[in-house]
């Protein structure tokens, strides 16, 4: 019996475990890079009103 538990176990670990790891690391580099997206808008808004603040009606 022990040897169908430790079969298990590494199954899991392999083929459940392991796929959802991948599948995290993914996840939180997608996150990463929608951070940084939205930081770069972040600043380009910023850029944006200061340019309207100088000069209101583009002239």
């Amino acid at each position: 019996m022990p040897d169908f538990f430790n079969e298990f176990e590494r199954f899991f670990e392999q083929h459940i475990m392991g796929e959802h790891r991948k599948r995290m690391k993914e996840v939180e580099k997608e996150e990463k890079q929608m951070e940084q997206q939205e930081r770069k808008l972040q600043q380009n808004v910023k850029r944006l009103d200061e340019q309207d603040a100088e000069d209101p009606f583009g002239q």
